[in-house]
């Protein structure tokens, strides 16, 4: 496992998976406590994904994020692809993830689920 931070360790969730091989889906679901975690809107999950992709210097093109049924479901821009793909998302729900003081952050990948794990 890597540190990043010294808040967060993260077991390399997207190192098997990549998401240039699909249309760019992410399935996502927060966990507090043992249950997903329902009270993250949607407008915080886009605020962060634009602020990460900002600093990454990545033209915005389009993408969409909806929630159904207490996970989010991020597709995004065709621009956006590959390990840059990855470091955006990780980024994205790490972010959201200390926000909200989650315990973990699920997120499904070409059919592969990933766990990244918060420690406070």
């Amino acid at each position: 496992m890597s540190k990043i931070d010294s808040s967060i360790e993260l077991d390399n969730p997207l190192s098997s998976s990549k998401i240039g091989a699909t249309d760019g889906f992410v399935k996502v679901g927060f966990y507090k406590d043992g249950r997903l975690d329902n009270d993250i809107p949607v407008v915080d999950i886009n605020d962060a994904l634009r602020t990460v992709i900002c600093n990454s210097k990545v033209t915005i093109n389009p993408y969409n994020i909806s929630k159904k049924n207490g996970f989010f479901e991020i597709v995004l821009p065709r621009n956006i692809r590959g390990s840059l793909a990855n470091l955006i998302i990780v980024k994205t729900l790490t972010n959201i993830g200390l926000k909200y003081k989650s315990n973990s952050c699920k997120l499904e990948v070409d059919g592969n689920e990933k766990t990244i794990c918060f420690h406070y």
